[in-house]
């Protein structure tokens, strides 16, 4: 285990000393590019990222290793039995023991949430069997961003073997918490109390999905079939609404020779993003159930259930009974739509009217990106008849394609097909970092042992309901232009 932990601080390093290097070349160019000076700036940013990674991880390693001695001593735990201090999550190096102080932990108090984050980002390690090391990364963002320990707290919660064992037998029993017993009763409680508190539950009960099958926690952008969560900002809450502050920025202003300067102060809006309720229904005949391992298949398969779901959502969603999708947001300010040039018609000019339509700011100095449905990308791609000019780039493997110099995703859910008199929202380019995905942590699941069917009579099945929580909005329409083929 310690030398995965130091694989991780030597993987940051690299990455560290790679970006030192390219933006050191970039460095040394007399004249460089818009393209150059671009990528230089989008370096300096990633190497302060990084090495607040890296500098974090350097702690983490040193204060686990404090853990794993204190371990080895004996009276290494701090305090006496009603000290909440430094020593109080570190009981000789196990993350999972004293759950009891975890779910009342004070998370007013600095000292106690460092401690929970510290015996979280362990947990997150101890995982590595579980989850995969893009799994782990997500993870251990979340703890880290996390100020108030919320998170930390749920992790801690879900996570433990006997937890994973009380999930297990849940799933084979029916929900019924009552035939637990032991480590897997005490564990159930545990969690069942901390999903009250966060009210992560309704009159339907219920009980909390283990965080490393949980897709609330790590679902990842790698892999994602979800081209909007490899792009856009996405924020993990442990309560009912997120709320934020977005600006149009600060105007500045040529002034002569002792003239009074303009009033430049930004106007700042509160965007507020509720997440959504969303749910899955897995059913199956007793059979299948008892015999199949569902246990273990049912992360993998709320996954992907979840991840198509908000993929169209993300694109289209209403913003009432659902997230608000890009398209949705975007298309209700007028000054972000650009019609096509001919009705009804898509042309190359198009492309690059809404290119140019992009402000320089998300254009040149941010990271915009394309999106459009597969016939679209298609007919797109037939517009280069000079197969591979700077109108369309394709990078090579594990890179997206390009298109006028940024990349373009697949969103099935927009408009693929042109129709005559309608409106087609077709083509999309922006800076999705001004697109928020807003998580609340935690899956529940609620059985169902009898399943009906249409004459009222058991069929012979029963199902499981998982329910979470979701919502999405743009924050700043401005960073978006929108083709509408009409």
């Amino acid at each position: 285990m310690t030398t995965k932990k130091a694989k991780k601080s030597d993987k940051l390093k690299e990455q560290l000393e790679s970006i030192r290097t390219e933006l050191l070349e970039l460095e040394e160019v007399e004249e460089p590019t818009e393209e150059q000076a671009s990528r230089a700036t989008e370096l300096l940013g990633t190497f302060d990222t990084t090495q607040q990674a890296y500098n974090e991880q350097v702690e983490h390693e040193r204060r686990v290793d404090a853990v794993r001695a204190a371990a080895l001593t004996p009276g290494g735990q701090e305090g006496g039995p009603g000290h909440e201090g430094p020593g109080f999550l570190r009981h000789r190096g196990n993350p999972y023991e004293e759950l009891d102080r975890v779910r009342g932990a004070n998370v007013h108090d600095r000292t106690v949430v460092a401690d929970l984050r510290s015996r979280a980002l362990y947990a997150v390690e101890l995982a590595g069997e579980l989850i995969s090391a893009e799994q782990q990364e997500r993870a251990e963002r979340l703890v880290r961003s996390d100020r108030r320990g919320r998170i930390a707290q749920h992790l801690l919660l879900t996570g433990s073997e006997s937890y994973m064992r009380a999930f297990e037998e849940l799933l084979g029993n029916g929900g019924n918490a009552a035939l637990l017993e032991g480590d897997e009763a005490a564990a159930y409680r545990m969690a069942e109390a901390h999903r009250r508190a966060m009210t992560l539950t309704d009159s339907a009960g219920g009980f909390l999905v283990p965080f490393t099958l949980d897709p609330t926690i790590i679902l990842t952008n790698a892999g994602s079939a979800n081209p909007f969560r490899q792009v856009s900002t996405i924020k993990t809450i442990t309560t009912d609404t997120w709320n934020g502050v977005s600006s149009a920025g600060v105007t500045a202003e040529w002034l002569a020779e002792a003239s009074q300067a303009a009033d430049a102060s930004p106007s700042f809006a509160q965007p507020s993003i509720t997440p959504k309720k969303a749910a899955a229904w897995v059913q199956g005949s007793f059979e299948v159930l008892a015999d199949s391992g569902f246990g273990a298949e049912v992360g993998p398969l709320l996954a992907d259930a979840k991840d198509r779901l908000e993929a169209t959502a993300f694109a289209t969603g209403n913003g009432t009974t659902q997230p608000k999708g890009v398209i949705t947001a975007v298309s209700a300010v007028s000054g972000s739509v650009v019609n096509s040039a001919s009705t009804d018609t898509y042309a190359v000019a198009d492309v690059y009217a809404v290119e140019q339509a992009l402000p320089p700011r998300y254009r040149v100095t941010g990271s915009p990106s394309w999106m459009a449905a597969k016939p679209i990308i298609n007919k797109t791609r037939q517009f280069d008849t000079a197969g591979g000019s700077s109108f369309w780039a394709n990078l090579g493997m594990g890179q997206p394609e390009q298109l006028l110099g940024a990349p373009i995703y697949e969103a099935s859910a927009m408009d693929g097909v042109i129709n005559a008199g309608a409106e087609n929202y077709s083509l999309l380019l922006g800076d999705f970092r001004n697109f928020y995905i807003v998580d609340r942590v935690g899956m529940t699941m609620v059985y169902e042992p009898l399943v009906k069917g249409a004459n009222g009579r058991p069929t012979g099945e029963a199902g499981w309901f998982a329910y979470w929580r979701v919502g999405s909005d743009v924050v700043n329409a401005d960073a978006f232009r929108l083709l509408d083929i009409t």
